[in-house]
């Protein structure tokens, strides 16, 4: 029997960011769920978010992976990252990570990525408030690859993100708490990432050393013509299915 597959969005981000690829994977027969992190619910307020961090998210996740026997975890952007944790603590069938915030060790700060965060890092406070985009800001750092009626679709339906997670992700190793950190040695399942080459917020630079910092224990992919939301830019479909042959090339035995 193939295992579930848990869906982890990432910031200013609900499971509905996943509706195409759910939809895609059921279609393939697995059990698929989409997770809502902490506060990013619909009935919750911007100041619910206010001082939660990488610790509470990543708890909220391995709660729900706890409820399923061996699950695949799919995490995109700080979702990514939280998989990592999460399959350091558990025993999971395999780890997708797409467009993948990155570990403590890899500094991820690029300079594509500040006209989209300045004005939220220079701002005194950040740590204990909740904060939102501008559309200016989605579009730069998110929405890039996308057309502007997709933009705009997309900007209407995101959420405010916590401040202290964006300390967290930030600034690698300078996070004395260590809330963005991953025991690496820890994970023993089958690990694939797929980024994008266009990506403004987890820029490729950084996902190669990621990658190089996994060595073996991570299949790494970039795709020349995707962004961040490679969730629904163009060619999603494609990038759905690699994901799903990925899978299935390792389940088709059971």
């Amino acid at each position: 029997m193939r295992p579930a597959i848990l869906l982890v969005h990432g910031m200013w981000s609900q499971p509905w960011v996943w509706d195409n690829w759910k939809s895609r994977f059921e279609k393939r027969g697995y059990t698929c769920i989409a997770l809502t992190l902490p506060a990013h619910d619909d009935s919750s307020s911007d100041s619910a978010l206010q001082r939660l961090g990488m610790a509470d998210y990543a708890a909220a996740v391995e709660r729900m992976a706890q409820q399923y026997d061996h699950p695949v975890l799919v995490g995109h952007s700080l979702g990514g990252l939280l998989v990592q944790q999460v399959a350091a603590r558990l025993r999971l069938s395999a780890a997708v990570l797409v467009n993948s915030a990155v570990p403590a060790p890899v500094f991820p700060l690029r300079p594509i990525m500040l006209p989209g965060l300045a004005r939220h890092f220079m701002g005194w406070g950040l740590w204990r408030k909740s904060f939102r985009l501008s559309r200016w800001e989605a579009n730069h750092l998110l929405f890039n690859a996308m057309a502007k009626s997709e933009q705009n679709a997309c900007y209407r339906r995101l959420t405010a993100e916590s401040g202290r997670i964006a300390y967290e992700l930030g600034f690698g190793s300078l996070n004395l708490a260590g809330s963005n950190r991953v025991n690496r040695d820890a994970i023993a399942c089958p690990m694939l990432a797929i980024s994008g080459a266009r990506d403004h917020i987890i820029p490729a630079g950084a996902s190669r050393r990621m990658a190089a910092w996994y060595g073996e224990r991570l299949e790494y992919r970039e795709h020349a013509g995707h962004a961040h939301w490679m969730l629904g830019e163009q060619g999603w479909e494609l990038r759905a299915d690699e994901v799903l042959d990925w899978l299935d090339r390792r389940f088709q035995s059971h």
